[in-house]
Order: structure tokens, then sequence, then C-alpha cells
């Protein structure tokens, strides 16, 4: 390989990484001068943000060397006056520029100008973090940095990835989690499935599961089902589940549980169509010996998921799901001309499961 190319190509590689490559650059000792961080997970941005100062400012000379601009209110001239001071008893100064700025998306033409400006030619000494988790790659500010600095990628970590973070928080507090155990706290906070639910939910999770465990070592299943409710969508698999297995009280019964906890029978029907949905999907892509994992990517669910609906779509067979899914159709029909009362209707389709 072309030796310049070679050197191109890993200069692209350091520009972009994800927050683990970000982790192994502060360790380095050589911090990038100007970093974008972008993506939905701006709980763990935050928490680099904050490792990286600790990092390069030493302690008890933050006040110094650290400025923040977190709101609209603000000149690009104090931006700019700020990157160009020297740092005071540190190799390094660090100007951190909130989202809340809006200096990314800004359409102030001048504004854009000066901030570009300074990006082609930063103070050395300063290290510039700039957050901005949707940007706009029609704006200039946003194909100069692209240009000139590291970009760290937060996005929503995978399941292996998931899997580590929270084994390591119940570590550092002298807790183990089995296998197990640790899947079904995932699935139940949803956060593979949801955009709703962050990082910072997860941590949070977990601190509440260590402060119920008290002395307790290790965390049991048990544990996870009293600090951890189910998401509406899991029951409703359940409750599928139920009805399809014949368990037809137990079916209704969780239905009745949905109303009670103030889900509108439309919101139980769109739910259940879903997750029937979906498990027509699963069920014709099994049958096309489509990889499980292919098959999740697909389908927008975890692997885990995914399993579970290919061994009931399996047994309940493309047909039978197929006339649910026509079911339903004339069910939502029904159910909008006022043809049929919402919650009746919603009952008499899960009799149709058995």
């Amino acid at each position: 390989m072309n030796k310049k190319f070679q050197e191109r190509l890993n200069s692209i590689k350091r520009k972009y990484m994800k927050y683990q490559e970000l982790m192994k650059q502060m360790r380095s000792g050589q911090p990038a001068n100007i970093y974008l961080f972008t993506g939905p997970e701006e709980y763990i941005a935050k928490m680099m943000e904050k490792q990286l100062i600790q990092t390069v400012i030493p302690e008890g000379l933050n006040q110094l060397n650290v400025m923040y601009f977190k709101n609209k209110d603000f000149e690009i001239g104090e931006v700019i006056a700020s990157c160009r001071q020297l740092p005071m008893m540190s190799e390094h100064r660090v100007v951190v520029l909130r989202e809340e700025t809006g200096l990314c998306h800004s359409s102030d033409t001048k504004t854009a100008d000066a901030f570009c400006a300074y990006l082609e030619n930063p103070e050395p000494s300063t290290i510039l973090i700039v957050h901005d988790s949707k940007p706009d790659k029609r704006k200039k500010v946003y194909k100069t940095l692209k240009k000139v600095a590291a970009v760290v990628d937060y996005e929503k970590l995978n399941m292996v990835e998931l899997e580590n973070w929270i084994a390591m928080r119940f570590k550092r507090a002298h807790k183990k989690i089995g296998t197990r155990t640790l899947r079904n706290l995932i699935e139940r906070t949803r956060y593979l499935t949801s955009d709703a639910c962050d990082m910072a939910m997860i941590d949070n999770r977990v601190a509440q599961l260590i402060d119920y465990l008290g002395a307790e070592e290790l965390v049991q299943h048990q544990d996870v089902a009293e600090v951890v409710p189910d998401a509406v969508d899991d029951n409703i698999f359940k409750m599928i589940d139920h009805a399809l297995g014949g368990n037809m009280a137990g079916a209704i019964e969780m239905l009745g549980r949905f109303y009670l906890q103030g889900e509108s029978p439309f919101g139980v029907f769109g739910l259940l169509a879903g997750q029937i949905r979906t498990m027509m999907q699963v069920c014709l892509l099994s049958h096309r010996r489509m990889p499980v994992n292919m098959i999740a990517k697909k389908v927008g669910r975890p692997v885990f998921v995914v399993k579970k609906m290919a061994d009931r779509s399996r047994k309940y067979g493309f047909n039978k799901l197929r006339g649910l899914m026509i079911a339903l159709g004339d069910l939502d029909l029904s159910m909008k001309t006022g043809a049929i009362d919402p919650e009746l209707g919603i009952e008499l389709f899960m009799m149709r499961l058995a």
C-alpha cells in the first residue's frame, strides 16, 4: 500500500472514533486540538468531556483553565478570545461549547465565518470541545469541523458494549450479576429497542439495584423484577403468548392491568398490531434461512428478542399470523367507525388468538 495513502488512512481513523478510542487517546497523553462530540448519547459525551478535562488540567486549576459556553446569549468574539487565551500553570486550556449555544447551526454568516477562521488556525494550547448531537452537514461550521476536528461519535451502545458497561458498574460496587440476569435487565430497560432510553437511565437503574441489594453481593432475577418494571410492549408480547398458548385467563388479566395503568384500547391495539407484524416478518425471514443477527437488524430488534419471536412464529406458523393481521385490520376499521366498542373488540380478538 502507498505510504502516503496509508498515512492519510491512519489520519482519517484518528479523526473518527468511538468513546473507547478517545479513552485510549487520553491515556496516550496526546489529545486532539479540537473535538466534535456527536450522536444521541449525550450522557456519555459529558462523562468523556469531564474525563478529558481531568486528564489535561491539573487538579485545582479548572477555574483558571476551563471555560463553558452553555446558551445562546454569547458573542463569537468572546468565544474566540477565550480560545486564544493562554493556559495558567497548565499545559492546556479547555473551552467547551454546549449544543445549547446553537453555534454549529448558526445562520449568521459573520458568526460562522469568524468561528471557522479560528478552527482553521486554532490556538495550540487550547483544547476545544464542540457538542452537536445532530449536526447539520450542510452548514459551513460542520464542514470545517469535519476537516479539522477529531469526531467522536456517541451512538447508542450495542449489546456487547452495554453488557460490559453494566457489568463494570456492578463490579465497581462490589456486586455480581449473571449473564441471564444481565440480559433480563437489559430487556426490561428497552435500551436496545427504544430511543427514549439512554445511558443516563441505565446508570440510574443500576444505582437503584445497588441500593436495593444493600449488603447482598449477587444480583438475582427477582431483584431485577422488583426494581425494573416490564415495559408495556414487553407485557404485550407476554399477553399474546398467554393467549396463543391457551391461557386466556392470564391474557385477559394482563389486558385489564394495561387499562388500570392508563393505557387506552387504541394504545393496546397499536402495540398488539406491532408485535404480531414483527412476528410475521421474523417468521418469513426465518423461513428464508436468514441468520438471526441479520433478521434483528432488518426488524430493528435485539437478537435475543428475535430468537424468542422466531420460536413463537415457528410454533404458530405464518398462515395463522397472517390471518391475525387481517383480523386486526378488520378490527381497526370497526373501532374507528364505532361499529364495536374498542375494549370489547380487543377482548374478542384476544379470544380469537387461542
